[in-house]
């Protein structure tokens, strides 16, 4: 599963997201997550891939593509 996929599972079953709303140019304004949403996917993120998140990278997220390039670098080999 690519991390985009990943994502969009991810604010599906986290936050309720409808997945159909979910574009790698929407804002996390667009989707009506607030902070604590945004930290609920990503604690889902760092337990299914086994990465961590700095609190400085989480406040420069601002679109779903922000969070799947941070995904791309942490998961990169």
């Amino acid at each position: 599963m690519d991390n985009f996929s990943l994502l969009v599972k991810l604010l599906q079953e986290k936050v309720g997201v409808d997945p159909k709303a979910v574009s790698l140019e929407a804002s996390m304004k667009d989707l009506k997550l607030d902070s604590l949403d945004l930290v609920e996917v990503v604690l889902g993120a760092e337990a299914e891939l086994g990465i961590t998140f700095e609190d400085e990278e989480l406040l420069n997220m601002k679109t779903i593509r922000d969070v799947v390039d941070l995904l791309d670098q942490k998961t990169k080999k």
